[in-house]
This record gives C-alpha cells, sequence and structure tokens, in this order.
C-alpha cells in the first residue's frame, strides 16, 4: 500500500497509541448487572464479549419497550465507564515507540487523529500525560461523531472534520471492531499487535495488514519495508 494518495491517519487511542490498566472486566460486569436489574434476562450477556456487543444485545432484547428508558440506561452505562476510565488514568503509558512514529508522520505532512469510544476527559489526559496531545488536528471521543465506532458514520465524521475523502484516510487499531469500521466507511486499514490481547484481538479476521507498532508503522508508509 505505502502512501499511495494517504494524506491522513485516525488512530484508535488504547492499545494503539496508550496502555494502561482500565478495569474493563469490573466495568462489563457492572454494565450488565445494571441491564439485568432493567430486564435483561440473566445469562444473556457476557464480560468476555465487547461492550458494543453486550449493547447491541440487549438492545435487541429491549425491542418495543420505551425509547426513553433506554436512554436513560445508556447515560447510566456512560457514567460506569466514564468512572472505568478516569481511574484509570495513573496508570497511562506510551505503547513504546508511539511518539517518535507521530512525530515522524508530522514531518510526512501528514494529517492525523483520534477516533475513540474512550471518554473525552480520559483521551484528553492520557495524550497530555505521554506527550503525544500535540501531534493531533482532531480528538473526536465518546459522543463527539453521530454514531460511535464499529459505526462507519464515527469514521466517516472524522474524515470530514479532516477536510478529507474517506480513500484518502488510514485507520489504524488494534481491534476487530477498528477494521469492521474502517471497510464499512470505505478507508483504507492497518492492523497493530500492541492491545492487550494482542494478535488475538482479530480472532480468525486478521487484517490484511498487520504489524507489531507503530515504528513498524512508519517504516511501511515511508517505504522502508
Amino acid at each position: 500500500m505505502k502512501l499511495n494518495g494517504v494524506k491522513g491517519i485516525v488512530f484508535d487511542l488504547d492499545g494503539t497509541l496508550i496502555s494502561s490498566k482500565i478495569d474493563f472486566l469490573g466495568m462489563k460486569r457492572n454494565i450488565i448487572s445494571l441491564l439485568e436489574s432493567k430486564g435483561i434476562p440473566e445469562g444473556l450477556l457476557s464480560p468476555n464479549e465487547t461492550t458494543v456487543e453486550i449493547l447491541r444485545k440487549a438492545e435487541r432484547v429491549w425491542g418495543g419497550r420505551p425509547e426513553e428508558e433506554w436512554r436513560e440506561i445508556l447515560r447510566v452505562v456512560e457514567g460506569i465507564m466514564d468512572e472505568a476510565e478516569i481511574d484509570a488514568l495513573p496508570t497511562v503509558v506510551e505503547v513504546e515507540g508511539a511518539s517518535e512514529a507521530l512525530k515522524r508522520m508530522k514531518e510526512m505532512g501528514l494529517r492525523l487523529a483520534v477516533l475513540t469510544r474512550g471518554h473525552r476527559t480520559y483521551a484528553l489526559k492520557a495524550l497530555e500525560k505521554t506527550g503525544m496531545l500535540n501531534y493531533f488536528d482532531i480528538i473526536l471521543a465518546r459522543g463527539e461523531t453521530p454514531e460511535p465506532k464499529p459505526s462507519p458514520v464515527a469514521l466517516l465524521h472524522a474524515t470530514a472534520m479532516m477536510g478529507l475523502k474517506p480513500e484518502e484516510v488510514l485507520l489504524v487499531g488494534d481491534h476487530r471492531i477498528d477494521m469492521e469500521c474502517a471497510e464499512r466507511a470505505g478507508c483504507r486499514f492497518i492492523g497493530v499487535r500492541t492491545g492487550p490481547l494482542g494478535e488475538a484481538s482479530w480472532g480468525q479476521n486478521k487484517p490484511h495488514i498487520l504489524l507489531d507498532g507503530l515504528k513498524q508503522l512508519t517504516e511501511y508508509l515511508s517505504g522502508e519495508k
């Protein structure tokens, strides 16, 4: 692929640019407990699923019940997620080589953005703590796109804010949610193994290009690999 018309790169945050000890299992257990208290059948949802999958299942079961009640449930879910992320801020570290890679990409004239399902305060503080905040032209966090990843609407919103066409944008992430988002939006995609699950993040459907980390990405984009 090399550059081939790529003018901007959108990055996932956790597992791609930063690493932190968010208690995802505890967070998902709390979300499931809330959903079950609101009438979702016990045993239907598992903390081993992604938050996206948990909420998709729950919404299907919710069916024709009052929409305003579902919106209130989602508001409480947001609070549970916010708390887990903010609590993890002291544990945030840069994924090895991320800062240097971003510096090289800016020198290459690329526009850079972050698209995360995380809380904005968490995203900003994490990037500030790791010295990467100023590399980004745009940072879009939870609730700041019409729909969240893996909806293509999230990425298309980001590309429009960057002033670019989807085919001019590369999404980089550590999870199949990121890959699904890019494919549906018509953007290119490169996966990295730096997420907490490593290569297991992809299941049976691995991306066409899967790199060890962002250092390899700069080498790939510049034609060194």
